[in-house]
């Protein structure tokens, strides 16, 4: 893990969000550590977040399901979005608020962007 490329991961999402950006946290999945944030994260909630993803992840293995995909999504009241990717050992999470932020250009070019550096930070 690189954790330089981790923070350069949050500083382009940053700049990408811009005003559309409420907090952001890396966590590690085995403790729910904060290992990169921006300045507004709360590393309870990222902690929290991170133990949601574990129940689904494990309500899915005992169903008819497949596991999650790269990321997912939840759509929140007041103008508010929350996106996961969960990545073996790290999570990724962001908090947008989508008055701010265009969905569809965060989903088709910022999202697949932040999944592959994501991706590339965590194997170098």
């Amino acid at each position: 893990m690189n954790i330089a490329k981790l923070n350069e991961c949050l500083e382009n999402l940053k700049r990408d969000l811009g005003e559309g950006l409420i907090a952001s946290s890396i966590i590690t999945t085995s403790d729910y550590q904060t290992i990169a944030a921006t300045e507004k994260s709360s590393p309870v909630t990222a902690s929290i977040f991170g133990e949601v993803t574990n129940f689904i992840q494990n309500a899915l293995s005992k169903g008819p399901y497949p596991q999650l995909g790269k990321f997912y999504y939840m759509d929140l009241v007041g103008n508010r979005g929350l996106i996961f990717i969960p990545l073996g050992d790290y999570q990724w999470g962001v908090a947008i608020d989508t008055k701010k932020c265009k969905l569809g250009l965060f989903m088709n070019i910022i999202l697949p962007a932040m999944i592959t550096n994501f991706e590339e930070a965590i194997t170098t």
